[in-house]
């Protein structure tokens, strides 16, 4: 899930400030602003079982990753497409060849993919893949995101796992206490991980590697991103609810479409437009939405 972590560093201080540790004092949101979202457009349906989206700043567009079949299936019929910020296509099938990519991140000219049992390292200005790293006992990788330190994150759900990639090795970073982990962001000292499981947000802090849960109820927890306002952050539950994390690590539901069928899967969000992806799954659409506040 993420590009975010290339503008952590602007906001490390604020974080600092807004946004502390579970072991702090966090702050209570201002009671008088009032947030939604609106709809500004949505794709048709050629994004088959659409996993993931990804804002990329740099190049401004956006990957979404495709399962095109079962989660779990090995059938090559995965793939990555290339939208306009607009939702316009701008290549169905950038990559293909894939099985069921999920997760995804940038870091430089890098584009990361989880898939199944494998870490797919792809040259983005080629759309090339460059390695396929096999993950001992993997069976369901899921989100993946990079630190500034250039040290790649990724989570297996089925084994509860999460993944560092750093330097060519692979460490089996966290091995237990995590029920189906999934979503990730990385900030200067600690990973937020959203938990499907558990449907729950904890903060695990980096040099220690220990984890504390922080808020619960968040559904089956996929994607997170943060929003750059005031420390919130924006999680989304498979089974179709967009969430708004306060400082205090309080939440309120922005959107559900569970009712309906539709899911929101791994989110993607532009910052700067503050507009919020959402991949729907076996709805085969991205849907994009404006995040409002108002006083």
């Amino acid at each position: 899930m993420k590009y975010a972590l290339l503008i952590v560093p602007f906001f490390t201080l604020m974080l600092a400030c807004k946004s502390p540790g579970p072991k702090e004092n966090p702050s209570t949101p201002d009671s008088k602003v009032t947030w939604s979202l609106s709809e500004i457009w949505r794709t048709d349906t050629l994004l088959t079982t659409c996993e993931s989206v990804l804002y990329d700043p740099s190049r401004d567009q956006l990957f979404v990753s495709c399962i095109n079949g079962a989660p779990a299936e090995k059938n090559a019929s995965g793939f990555i497409s290339l939208l306009h910020p607009d939702g316009s296509l701008k290549e169905l099938k950038w990559l293909t060849g894939l099985n069921a990519p999920k997760g995804m991140a940038v870091n430089d000219n890098i584009l990361y993919v989880t898939d199944i049992d494998q870490l797919i390292v792809i040259d983005i200005q080629n759309a090339r893949v460059l390695e396929r790293l096999d993950i001992e006992g993997a069976s369901f990788l899921n989100d993946v995101a990079v630190g500034d330190d250039g040290k790649v994150y990724f989570t297996d759900s089925d084994t509860g796992y999460i993944w560092i990639y750093s330097n060519g090795k692979l460490v089996a970073w966290i091995t237990e206490g995590l029920q189906r982990p999934n979503g990730l962001f990385v900030e200067e000292s600690r990973v937020l991980l959203t938990s499907s499981g558990s449907e729950d947000l904890k903060v695990i802090e980096k040099t220690s590697g220990s984890f504390e849960t922080v808020s619960t109820g968040i559904g089956h927890g996929d994607g997170i991103e943060f929003s750059g306002s005031d420390g919130y952050y924006i999680t989304s539950s498979w089974s179709g609810e967009i969430f708004m994390i306060f400082p205090d690590y309080s939440k309120i539901s922005l959107l559900k479409t569970s009712e309906q069928g539709i899911n929101s899967a791994d989110i993607g969000f532009n910052m700067k437009e503050q507009i919020i992806y959402v991949p729907t799954f076996f709805d085969n659409r991205v849907v994009a939405y404006k995040l409002e506040k108002s006083d």
